[in-house]
């Protein structure tokens, strides 16, 4: 345990090694699927990050500040916006990008002829955690050709969203909003036209 807690405060995410992780039972209500430490909002004090598996698939995201005095405070809290699948292939993680940010990455890879990867970018800007990048990425296993992703910088509005061989870059609309407003299953508009 104090090793785990270790690993947390470096900053990195808590995973089990493949052989380990297939031997185990998978994720239950409440417990812990992944964890991040870093002091995003520079003022001296380890802020943290966690996943909590929730039902049906879902986990909940869970932000802190700290405090020096105080210790964890809890700015944010959203449930059941991360999908957390039973089995390999549909685990979520924390990955540190930068002092101030840092990407939650969710994915379905484990089955099915259509796996899907999608990365959101979280960042600490003016005073509270914020979206400000969004990722989404599909290959068929059958049909190589039907593949593509998306990826927007909300903080510009800038884009690019390539279908097989065909890729388009641009400005569109959305912008980074509030952690406190993300809901499952969000996914930017321009993205939408992978589906079309």
């Amino acid at each position: 345990m104090i090793r785990s807690l270790a690993a947390v405060s470096l900053g990195v995410t808590l995973a089990l090694p493949p052989a380990l992780a297939a031997a185990q039972d998978p994720p239950a209500p409440g417990d812990l699927v992944a964890a991040l430490s870093g002091d995003w909002n520079g003022d001296g004090a380890p802020d943290a990050a966690t996943l909590t598996q929730d039902k049906g698939g879902a986990a909940d995201l869970t932000l802190y500040l700290g405090d020096p005095v105080y210790g964890l405070q809890r700015v944010a809290l959203r449930p059941r916006v991360i999908f957390s699948g039973g089995m390999g292939g549909q685990t979520p993680a924390f990955e540190p990008t930068s002092p101030s940010s840092f990407k939650l990455h969710q994915e379905q890879i484990g089955i099915g002829r259509l796996p899907w990867e999608s990365t959101l970018s979280i960042a600490w800007r003016g005073g509270e955690f914020v979206l400000a990048g969004y990722s989404y990425m599909f290959y068929d296993r059958i049909d190589p050709d039907h593949n593509g992703h998306c990826d927007v910088n909300l903080l510009t509005g800038t884009y690019e969203l390539t279908l097989g061989e065909q890729t388009q870059t641009g400005q569109q609309d959305a912008r980074a909003f509030p952690i406190s407003k993300l809901e499952a299953d969000y996914m930017p508009t321009i993205c939408t036209s992978l589906f079309e």
